[in-house]
């Protein structure tokens, strides 16, 4: 009777031993016997994992947003892109083309800030002494039309002018028809980024020659 009533109180004591961690086992074994050992700590190595991961879960980082400090450095950064880039627009990039009436052809320079620089670049790129500037523009697209009988003089070259090239295009198409009749008139051959329109400016990413 002695020695049942130690048991169980061994058992209880185990329980509220480990109760803390989760666990409420009774020791089966009698008090003092290799087994009693051998059980209380394997329960008390199960405990101190539970305990264990339990003040892992609690130091987790907990996800926060930004704070108001944060927030103020990104809308000053995002202020100063957007101020550098209205400021690119605003400032004319000059793009010219040039045609080489000797040799029937055409090249052009785009991106210059200066329109002198772009002017002298673009002659430069001419192979023969006969060669004219036919085209001078910033911040926009131009886009050449031609009679099908060929180009003899500066006045067979017809440019149209717009932001959007399309429009430019259109613009071109009907100068030249104007003067050579419906159906007489081709766009230029030349390919460029924008299809066959010529293009300076920020927006279409000529720009800081």
């Amino acid at each position: 009777m002695k020695q049942t009533m130690m048991n169980t109180a061994a058992g209880v004591l185990a329980a509220v031993l480990l109760g803390s961690a989760g666990l409420a086992y009774a020791n089966p074994y009698p008090v003092g016997s290799q087994q009693w050992h051998n059980f209380n700590g394997i329960m008390q190595s199960e405990a101190d994992r539970i305990q264990r991961e339990r003040n892992a879960t609690r130091q987790q980082p907990i996800n926060r947003g930004p704070t108001a400090a944060e927030i103020r450095a990104w809308e000053q950064r995002e202020a100063k892109v957007q101020a550098e880039i209205a400021e690119l627009r605003r400032t004319p990039f000059y793009g010219v083309v040039v045609f080489d009436f000797s040799a029937s052809k055409l090249v052009w320079v785009a991106g210059f800030k200066s329109e002198q620089v772009a002017r002298q670049r673009a002659m430069r790129r001419c192979s023969t002494s006969n060669c004219r500037v036919v085209a001078v523009f910033n911040n926009t697209c131009a886009v050449l039309t031609t009679p099908d009988s060929g180009v003899k003089a500066p006045s067979d070259l017809f440019f149209g002018y717009d932001t959007d090239d399309k429009l430019a295009a259109e613009k071109s198409m009907q100068q030249c028809e104007r003067a050579n009749g419906r159906g007489n008139c081709g766009y230029s051959s030349v390919e460029t980024k924008h299809g066959t329109a010529f293009c300076t400016g920020y927006d279409y990413s000529a720009y800081g020659q």
